[in-house]
């Protein structure tokens, strides 16, 4: 349009200095011409005036345009911004950061102010001082609003004038409050209890290595809870739970501030003490933990008692870092477990290769039957009114080259404590049954077979399945098979094992009570449980040729065990005159190495073999 109207005004000066110059009297009059000139040239600049507003104009809506697209750029862009004079008083903000800010669309300047006024001096002078020295500052502001933590990324960078003086403040905010709640959720998941809420062993590691580099003297006490996966199978999962969220509140009560507890999990938890922690005070400590456990524990209808063992670790005396005194402590809780619990422990010099060889030996126990390594021995059962082979005894042994071939004293407990004693009974029950009926089917005389059965295998009624199982895989009567327990089952007389008892008598197998006498047994327990046999200890036995006290004291045993209609078997027979003192006190059957020591498979079938053509020669 600005064109067409610079077009008509040329063309119409043009016409009219024409026109001027065309009139017949005028034609060469000076004053026309000057006339027609200056109307050219006025339509000129007018027409070229036209054409520059035109151009002005569309610059300015230009202009205006991008402004506005700037300012609805800023207005809506996703980062909250800020524009700060030199004096940090607010210039702009947009609208992410009214939003961040919970800021009114219509609020003041101070308003504004006043919320930027809540970050920190210390902060604002390090921001400054960031920003002078020519670079962006970054960090995380934690600020309240409206009542609310919130948490803030920000990033702030100068704008210079065109002398290179900083002129304003330029800053670009994100609320990270909700990754920060996540994250404080994965660092609550990471470093504490779910079930009880303490610290875990990462966050107590960290916590003591503090300690550690921050005082003079760190106790340091490894608490493991006694007994609890007996309570787990007797009681549930649920009760155990329970009993560990009630442990932790008992246990919190008793700290100072400077004392943190953790639970590392399952039944063990960790204590350190507070600064210049001294040998006494760890002691008088640890008296009162064991003293608040073994109060009774009301959880429903049960009343629950524990104990615990305790090891204690100081430091500098016993370790420089949180690792080596947390191994120590452990090792020193498991001497006070191996000594029978309740009771507490200090690291001394040797525990932790004492500790290292249990985690190796329990390492090892868990590949064990994976690599073949365990094997079954047997030692013959004879009766002593015939002579006859009647029985054998299944002995576990474990053949391990790394361990040096372990006995049963050495990994029967670490198998309980680990958990693992119910699969390796399990085991021994099955291939036992499986012999014998291989030695049926070779010849050899019908013969019962007594396998030890751990208290362990009690709980949950675990050893009933176990026992239906290795019965039904070997096709072995149940007439044929003992269980062999010992008395510390009975300690507790616990329905729940009474029931189990009653249960495997309905299975048709033979409940021995073994060791006889070395335990706590009573003669209320020999009524109460179904025992068919009682086994005398080869302690009782191995000088009763020589004591008259000791033959008096078996003699008595057999009298009892008769009047429960119990036959007896006395262990570790090692020579002709205790067998002969034993027949004649009527002791039912005997075992020991006067007939043979524990033999594999193999030899004991070719014992079996000769002891029975021995016998069959004596009476031709």
């Amino acid at each position: 349009m600005e064109y067409l109207r610079f077009i008509v005004a040329v063309a119409i000066a043009a016409i009219l200095a024409a026109g001027s110059l065309l009139l017949p009297e005028h034609r060469f009059d000076s004053n026309v011409v000057a006339l027609a000139v200056f109307s050219t040239a006025l339509a000129l600049l007018l027409a070229y005036s036209s054409f520059r507003l035109a151009r002005l104009k569309q610059r300015a809506a230009s202009s205006i345009e991008e402004a506005e697209r700037l300012a609805t750029l800023l207005e809506h862009s996703p980062a909250a911004l800020v524009l700060l004079d030199q004096q940090f008083q607010p210039l702009y903000i947009n609208k992410k950061f009214r939003n961040l800010s919970r800021l009114p669309d219509n609020s003041r300047r101070e308003d504004i102010a006043d919320m930027l006024a809540r970050v920190s001096e210390d902060t604002r002078q390090q921001a400054l001082a960031t920003l002078q020295q020519g670079r962006d500052w970054e960090g995380e502001l934690h600020m309240q609003l409206q009542g609310q933590d919130e948490y803030i990324s920000a990033v702030a960078s100068a704008i210079y004038d065109a002398e290179g003086n900083i002129e304003q403040y330029l800053i670009s905010c994100e609320d990270i409050s909700e990754h920060k709640a996540i994250a404080n959720r994965l660092f609550v998941r990471e470093h504490y209890n779910v079930l009880t809420g303490l610290p875990n062993r990462q966050l107590a590691l960290k916590n003591l290595q503090h300690s550690i580099e921050q005082r003079n003297g760190v106790g340091l006490l490894h608490l493991d809870l006694d007994r609890v996966r007996y309570i787990n199978d007797s009681l549930g999962h649920w009760v155990v739970d329970r009993l560990f969220r009630g442990t932790a509140e008992r246990l919190q009560r008793c700290l100072r501030n400077d004392q943190l507890l953790a639970h590392l999990g399952a039944d063990e938890f960790l204590v350190v003490l507070g600064d210049n922690s001294c040998r006494d005070e760890a002691r008088i400590f640890a008296d009162s933990l064991l003293e608040i456990i073994s109060e009774p524990l009301a959880i429903d209808t049960h009343d629950i008692t524990l104990s615990a063992s305790i090891g204690i670790a100081l430091y500098p005396d016993d370790g420089d870092g949180a690792e080596t005194l947390l191994r120590r402590a452990e090792a020193a809780m498991f001497t006070a477990k191996s000594r029978g619990g309740g009771q507490f422990c200090f690291y001394e010099a040797g525990m932790s290769s004492q500790a290292e060889q249990r985690l190796e030996t329990e390492a090892q126990l868990r590949r064990a039957i994976e690599k073949d390594e365990f094997k079954l021995h047997y030692q013959p059962v004879v009766d002593l009114s015939t002579n006859k082979l009647i029985g054998a005894e299944v002995l576990l042994r474990w053949y391990n080259n790394e361990l040096k071939n372990p006995g049963p004293d050495r990994f029967i407990g670490i198998a309980e404590e680990c958990g693992l004693i119910n699969g390796i009974g399990e085991w021994v029950l099955i291939n036992a049954c499986k012999q014998a009926v291989r030695w049926r089917h070779a010849g050899l005389p019908e013969m019962s077979i007594a396998v030890n059965i751990s208290a362990r295998q009690f709980e949950g009624a675990q050893v009933v399945e176990s026992v239906k199982k290795a019965l039904k895989q070997s096709g072995l009567p149940a007439k044929q098979l003992e269980l062999e327990i010992t008395e510390g089952l009975l300690i507790n007389d616990d329905p729940k094992i009474r029931e189990c008892f009653q249960q495997l008598k309905a299975l048709g197998v033979k409940l021995s009570l073994d060791d006889f006498g070395t335990g706590y047994a009573s003669l209320s327990y020999l009524k109460r449980y179904p025992f068919d046999i009682l086994k005398i200890d080869r302690s009782f036995v191995h000088d009763i040729d020589r004591s008259g006290d000791s033959m008096t004291l078996v003699n008595a045993i057999i009298a009892m065990a008769h009047s429960f209609n119990m036959s007896v078997i006395a262990e570790g027979v090692e020579n002709l005159q205790q067998r002969r003192l034993l027949r004649d006190h009527h002791c039912d059957k005997v075992q020991g190495f006067l007939y043979a020591p524990a033999l594999n498979a193999e030899s004991f079938e070719d014992w079996a073999s000769r002891y029975r053509e021995i016998q069959q020669a004596r009476h031709v």
